[in-house]
């Protein structure tokens, strides 16, 4: 995984609201996006993080701006086995392997 996050908060506030939601599929198998903007108690901040090998795999994006945030998230839907090092198979009439 990699990460780099930044944000300065109002430390007097509480402030959590989410205005509305998008979600949506992508041409790539198993691939989907979502986007959410918020209300928050954040002055300036943004949040970047790619993840490999791991359940909903994929890139995370946040941009925060004087109490509102835009936060964007291109994913993989499937579960990661650690185990066996793969993604996680599933058959309908024996359950999850």
């Amino acid at each position: 995984m990699l990460s780099l996050q930044f944000n300065l908060r109002n430390p007097f506030s509480d402030r959590w609201d989410c205005i509305k939601t998008w979600a949506g599929v992508t041409p790539f198998k198993n691939k989907f996006w979502e986007a959410q903007l918020d209300k928050t108690s954040d002055i300036i901040g943004f949040h970047i993080r790619l993840t490999f090998r791991q359940d909903h795999a994929g890139l995370f994006l946040t941009l925060s701006l004087l109490g509102y945030e835009i936060t964007f998230n291109f994913y993989d839907n499937r579960h990661w086995n650690h185990e066996e090092k793969r993604w996680m198979i599933y058959s309908e009439d024996k359950g999850l392997h």
